[in-house]
């Protein structure tokens, strides 16, 4: 069955066409998060140093110098005042944190992998030590497993570049012959990416070589109006550059682009995974950082504006790593500051108390207000401490 010669560039353009529909319609899921600190807030911001990162221990330190994990904010801020210090995060937050900055440096080179690659195909390719900071960065960036693509495709760039056009292709002389030329090459070599036979794998495993000597079969097994040219080597040249020129790079930056598209949503996927399990984990600290400052046993006295009746009651806040006493514990503790937040959910109903802690956490004050219809205010007073 003949085929079309624009067929196959059809295919390779539709695919990348499907993909950036992919990628940009994900982008607005990533766009419409509700943090102010979103993740490219942050690459946005230190670029600059995230670029020139190149070891764990650079991460980790740049990552403790430009932060602030603060137990009282449920985000990751720009820092504004001192943060912890690296040896008291978790072993699997440090992993965390390399693996988002290794993310975001990733992503800024997939970006401009793909500004380059978006030019027209007759325009050169620079070198990739042009684009990329270093190698040992590089090398730091493909340590994390859902990164490692990242090599091939740059190792698959270096090897266009090395063959970026430097001239116009040279006009065809004036018969039909490169048609027939064309249509040989388009229909035995149908596959673009897969099958050993494809143009990529030629050019990946033999490189330019590898892809000229393949152009030269037309005339040892085409028909007898090819072998009419067999002795016009200068033929043979104006044919061969012409189709590269025409079809192979084109092609090849087209299936290049498509990996650099791929490898950016794996990067941005796993820099949203690490992104959230530093967030889930400061939610945590922030957690255990207020039920610390409510640990202990307190007298409450709790007014409730219906009846305009007084209850005392004497409630007992267990340690973090503690089992909470027989009684009922808020669901919910946040800490903002001063500011407390505590909901009870009972079997009737819920209760939400907004409350402030005074006199170096001794004191609270504050209202309540129950699903039920009870409202008034709770005032409190620390009898003791949690025993350390």
């Amino acid at each position: 069955m003949m085929l079309h010669p624009n067929r196959n560039r059809w295919s390779i353009f539709r695919l990348i066409g499907i993909q950036i529909f992919i990628f940009w319609s994900l982008s607005p899921a990533f766009a419409m998060q509700e943090s102010p600190s979103l993740p490219w807030s942050f690459l946005e911001q230190h670029r600059a140093h995230i670029l020139q990162l190149a070891s764990d221990d650079e991460a980790l330190a740049f990552f403790h110098s430009a932060t602030t994990i603060d137990p009282e904010s449920s985000r990751i801020h720009s820092k504004t005042q001192s943060a912890p210090t690296q040896s008291n995060l978790p072993a699997e937050i440090k992993e965390a944190i390399m693996s988002y900055l290794k993310s975001l440096a990733a992503t800024t080179h997939a970006q401009t992998f793909q500004e380059i690659l978006a030019k027209p195909s007759t325009t050169m390719l620079p070198s990739s030590t042009d684009l990329l900071p270093s190698e040992a960065q590089l090398q730091w960036i493909i340590k994390q497993p859902t990164l490692q693509t990242l090599k091939p495709v740059i190792d698959f760039y270096d090897r266009l570049s090395a063959w970026s056009p430097t001239t116009a292709s040279p006009a065809l002389p004036p018969d039909d012959e490169f048609a027939k030329f064309a249509s040989y090459y388009d229909q035995t070599y149908q596959d673009w990416d897969g099958s050993p036979l494809s143009w990529v794998s030629i050019f990946k495993k033999n490189g330019q070589k590898g892809i000229e000597d393949t152009l030269l079969e037309y005339w040892q097994t085409s028909d007898h109006l090819a072998t009419q040219h067999a002795s016009s080597s200068g033929i043979h040249n104006v044919y061969v550059h012409h189709y590269i020129q025409t079809r192979l790079l084109p092609m090849f930056r087209a299936n290049l682009l498509t990996h650099v598209i791929q490898f950016e949503a794996t990067a941005y996927a796993t820099a949203w995974k690490a992104w959230r399990t530093i967030q889930e984990w400061q939610q945590q600290e922030q957690t255990q950082f207020a039920i610390t400052r409510l640990c202990g046993t307190w007298r409450w006295i709790v007014h409730n504006h219906q009846n305009h009746g007084d209850r005392k009651m004497t409630l007992t806040f267990s340690p973090p790593d503690q089992p909470s006493p027989s009684q009922i514990a808020p669901t919910t503790i946040e800490i903002h500051g001063d500011t407390v937040y505590l909901k009870w959910i009972f079997p009737q109903g819920v209760q939400e108390d907004s409350l402030l802690l005074s006199n170096n956490d001794t004191h609270l004050e504050g209202t309540f207000k129950n699903s039920l219809g009870p409202h008034g205010s709770i005032s409190g007073k620390r009898l003791s401490t949690c025993r350390s």
